[in-house]
């Protein structure tokens, strides 16, 4: 298991170190605050359709096969985002990396193919943990290098990663045993679209959706917003992220496991809405760093304790055959919500600027996580604790 928490690490340090000079990426090349919202939804775009293709062939074909091919791409795509001189190759570049953004739900399956259902909870908290330190890094490296050598040398160093991550897995993972009888693994689109079509899970799945586009719509106005309101540049901005990835690690990684041992996973839920939306409220408000250091603690705890339960009870709710394909598609629901929210966030962002009420863009996004409170109770009504 520590090989896979390696794996993912260094996915996501790849990932996070392009994230804070992203917007001042796109500005330095011609663009527009609008243009970036689409940049954003380029990416999800692609990821909303490769997704659930790429992870559905990990439950055919073994985890270890997939998470291969996708970080050689995702190398490539990473270099091609350096070399870009021109906005169309950018677009090309982040097109490329939404190809490879099943990394994720696969991964989550290779931790569900060898867990117990008491495990899992704990286990993708700490694969949580393992991609939150990659945020705590990513972006202050990637923040740092971009303020002192431009935009291309992270961007190549990004690269480099995913391929050193491709040697090291090549070496170091193993597949899961499942794997090792083909018929274990074999499950029709129409067994899997049976699977998706239950009741609980296209609640949880709209749970998932409406989640991923209120943290959207803060992700894609964060750097516009800290640049609006407090003048920071990649440097500083890389900084908050860090500080987000902290929080979140904490969470993931300490706290999480400690209310779990009293609470129900529904309950968890519950309390990451709770906070989340709380959170987005303050920092729509927010004036001074004093403020904008509590919005963040908040927003990450309960970003933290969401991101974590939601996937837990989507993989309980699949079986063994399907991990793959369900959180595959899960995370193409997520990428679909990426796909349509940045472009949204980046308007809303826009005319919140112009009537003075530069955090607009935040109070929806908190009444957006809001809707998903009478989901959750729903869920909790009709079907038995989990």
């Amino acid at each position: 298991m520590s090989v896979l928490f390696s794996v993912v690490f260094l996915d996501n340090l790849g990932f996070a170190i392009v994230l804070p000079y992203l917007f001042f990426y796109v500005t330095a090349l011609g663009g527009s605050a609008f243009l970036y919202g689409i940049l954003l939804a380029s990416y999800s775009l692609l990821s909303f359709i490769f997704t659930p293709i790429v992870a559905r062939f990990s439950d055919r074909y073994g985890r270890r096969r997939i998470l291969l091919v996708a970080l050689a791409v995702s190398s490539f795509s990473y270099f091609v985002f350096g070399s870009a001189h021109v906005l169309w190759l950018l677009f090309v570049g982040r097109m490329l990396a939404g190809t490879t953004a099943a990394t994720v739900p696969v991964a989550q399956a290779y931790v569900a193919d060898v867990t117990s259902k008491e495990e899992r909870l704990r286990y993708l908290g700490l694969l949580g943990a393992a991609a939150g330190i990659a945020f705590i890094m990513g972006p202050a490296i990637g923040g740092t290098l971009s303020y002192l050598y431009g935009y291309a040398v992270p961007s190549f160093l990004a690269s480099a990663l995913a391929l050193s991550n491709l040697i090291f897995a090549y070496f170091r993972l193993p597949e899961p045993a499942l794997f090792r009888d083909p018929e274990k693994t074999m499950i029709s689109y129409a067994a899997l679209v049976k699977v998706i079509k239950k009741r609980q899970m296209i609640v949880l799945l709209g749970i998932f959706f409406m989640f991923f586009v209120s943290f959207v719509f803060l992700q894609a106005a964060l750097s516009p917003w800290l640049l609006q309101v407090f003048g920071f540049g990649s440097l500083q901005v890389g900084l908050v992220f860090f500080f987000v990835g902290g929080v979140s690690v904490f969470t993931q990684a300490v706290l999480l496991p400690m209310l779990s041992k009293k609470n129900s996973r529904l309950k968890l839920t519950l309390y990451g809405i709770g906070v989340f939306v709380v959170g987005l409220f303050v920092l729509s408000l927010v004036q001074n760093i004093a403020g904008l250091v509590v919005a963040v603690v908040l927003i990450s705890f309960g970003f933290g304790v969401l991101y974590i339960t939601l996937n837990t009870l989507i993989s309980l709710n699949a079986p063994t055959e399907a991990q793959g394909g369900t959180l595959g598609i899960a995370w193409a629901i997520a990428g679909l919500a990426q796909t349509v929210a940045p472009v949204l966030a980046a308007s809303a962002f826009a005319f919140g600027v112009s009537i003075g009420f530069n955090g607009l863009v935040f109070a929806v996004s908190a009444l957006i996580a809001i809707i998903t409170v009478p989901l959750v109770l729903n869920f909790k009504k009709a079907y038995k604790e989990q």
